[in-house]
């Protein structure tokens, strides 16, 4: 199907930077927009952060979902770049099954150790398995996987959510109150769960250059072990009606 349908949902990218504005275009999102077919040009609505002013990962996810209107709203990261031409397509196609509320490019079929709540809290009880995609490097992470599916849990590089499912838990704030730079797609997955939607993946094929912003603002509050081990241990202690989460993989 080329032609947009009218009764398709309006798709749209967001993403939070760190890069400066005048160094940002041309950059990835034209990748992005580019290698799409048949559909109209996506908008992006982008947020640039400063070391001095820096709304984190999660304030700046909210502030866009606030300032945009689309009906599906991919939160991607500034360094993916997309090698798939009809991308778009294929994303619109599976949100017009209404039961899908988020989907991503990389996911594990499973997440929570079956140990979990049954034996004292430890970090690796809140490790994913079963982990799809289909990026450049995709044997490193996991299995490579071009074709569809649900999963229990998707990675936060690419986290495509229907804006209505975000008007029910409140946006990104419920979020905010426990996770930042860490957790938001853990959270965001387990809500969406505890709402009754499906989680899903599609093997786009694509590139995370994971770490390019991490590495440089390493020193940062919101990239800390500090960080890190609060946020995990938030995540634990608020979503134990859905966890562990597990699918079969069809």
């Amino acid at each position: 199907m080329n032609a947009e349908s009218a009764m398709d949902p309006k798709l749209a990218i967001c993403c939070a930077t760190m890069s400066p504005q005048s160094h940002f275009y041309p950059g990835d999102i034209p990748l992005w927009t580019a290698l799409q077919r048949g559909l109209p040009i996506i908008p992006v609505h982008v947020q640039h952060n400063t070391i001095e002013d820096n709304l984190g990962v999660v304030g700046s996810y909210q502030y866009l979902y606030e300032r945009s209107h689309e009906d599906l709203l991919a939160f991607v990261h500034d360094d993916v770049i997309m090698r798939e031409e009809g991308w778009n397509e294929r994303v619109i196609g599976a949100f017009r099954d209404e039961s899908v509320g988020l989907l991503g490019f990389g996911g594990a079929l499973i997440h929570g150790a079956s140990d979990i709540y049954k034996t004292p809290y430890r970090l690796q009880q809140l490790g994913r398995d079963g982990y799809r995609s289909n990026v450049d490097d995709a044997e490193v992470h996991g299995e490579r996987f071009t074709g569809s599916c649900d999963v229990a849990v998707l990675d936060g590089f690419c986290l495509i959510v229907r804006r209505a499912v975000l008007d029910l838990i409140g946006g990104w704030s419920s979020i905010a109150r426990g996770a930042d730079f860490f957790c938001y797609d853990y959270a965001l997955c387990a809500l969406v769960h505890r709402l009754g939607y499906r989680v899903a993946l599609i093997g786009v094929r694509c590139q995370h250059r994971g770490g390019v912003t991490s590495v440089k603002e390493k020193k940062l509050a919101i990239t800390s072990q500090e960080a890190y081990d609060r946020s995990h241990r938030w995540f634990y202690e608020n979503f134990a009606d859905v966890l562990p989460w597990r699918c079969n993989g069809s």
